[in-house]
């Protein structure tokens, strides 16, 4: 399985954000760039009139499977159009960081309005949302369909058999925090350990198991690829703690100022819109792919009369 956190880690990125962009303990492991990435974050976009001259746009992502995807699209899309964009990947915590203080241009991920609460009370009186490209989002713990237990409800007599740990992804993801301030005290869940690790991990630990029929429940969300891939599904959530508002937007957001610097592109991701079918067919191609430009590549040949009303 490609390891899309760790690809191109850029040590000199993380500590320029923790450094000079926000305070958090423990955020952010690894940073990547694209290929047009030789600038420090400070001119990755930012406001400045060299920016504009330039039309280079910077994008700030998280390993997550659906980001990663609209990252990448967006990616040769604005580069079919003469723009040059550099890719930035962290954690969810200095990518929000990065968008409000201007350093970062765009965020295409932002899960409202409950997974990335937080940060949206936090920074999102610091940038503009540019709009919502998904609407039926949500998040859950998932198992195997092999494995003998239908609801969150059920875990708790059944430690032994899971070993007392739910597999998790990054540690300031919204879901974790759902799951550790939620789910945990509220299911009497309180001395199973919620394991910290990262998105490529925790996959990673999902197909292991798979492939030896062993029980494992793991942090998961919809849209995603693994639900296609492998016979798995949501334990109930009776508490409907995990989705207490129903389905969830996935939304863009740009620095304050970015509309007006780039309307173009601005109305460009105010028209994007992604059907299921679409966006796991895209995170399927990129799978299967050698890379990911590769991946959109062929994505977008196959669907060109998609990505064209796009662009109008």
């Amino acid at each position: 399985m490609r390891n899309n956190a760790t690809r191109l880690g850029k040590a000199w990125f993380t500590a320029l954000l923790i450094g000079s962009l926000f305070v958090f303990p423990a955020c952010g492991k690894t940073m990547e760039s694209g290929s047009n990435s030789e600038k420090s974050a400070s001119n990755a976009g930012g406001g400045s009139s060299a920016s504009n001259t330039s039309k280079e746009i910077s994008i700030g992502y998280i390993p997550w499977d659906e980001d990663v995807a609209v990252t990448y699209l967006w990616k040769e899309l604005l580069e079919e159009k003469g723009y040059k964009v550099k890719l930035v990947q962290a954690e969810v915590a200095p990518v929000f960081s990065g968008v409000a203080n201007g350093s970062v241009d765009l965020f295409m991920d932002v899960w409202s309005p409950i997974t990335h609460e937080s940060y949206m009370k936090k920074f999102g009186s610091q940038f503009d949302v540019l709009g919502t490209w998904y609407d039926q989002a949500d998040s859950g713990l998932a198992v195997p369909d092999y494995v003998d237990v239908k609801s969150i409800a059920e875990l708790k007599e059944k430690k032994d058999e899971f070993k007392g740990k739910i597999i998790g992804i990054e540690a300031g993801a919204g879901l974790m925090r759902a799951v550790r301030e939620g789910v945990l005290p509220k299911y009497d869940l309180k001395d199973w350990q919620l394991v910290e690790s990262g998105t490529p991990a925790m996959l990673a630990e999902l197909e292991k198991a798979i492939n030896k029929k062993e029980p494992i429940v793991v942090t998961l969300w919809k849209p995603h690829w693994a639900f296609s891939k492998y016979k798995i599904h949501y334990l109930e959530d009776p508490q409907n703690i995990l989705n207490p508002q129903g389905a969830e937007k996935l939304q863009t957001i740009g620095r304050k100022g970015f509309a007006k610097d780039y309307p173009e592109v601005a109305n460009w991701l105010g028209e994007f819109k992604m059907n299921l079918e679409q966006l796991a067919n895209l995170e399927s191609t990129i799978q299967t792919a050698p890379n990911e430009e590769q991946g959109v590549q062929e994505w977008m040949k196959e669907n060109r009369k998609d990505v064209e009303l796009w662009l109008k």
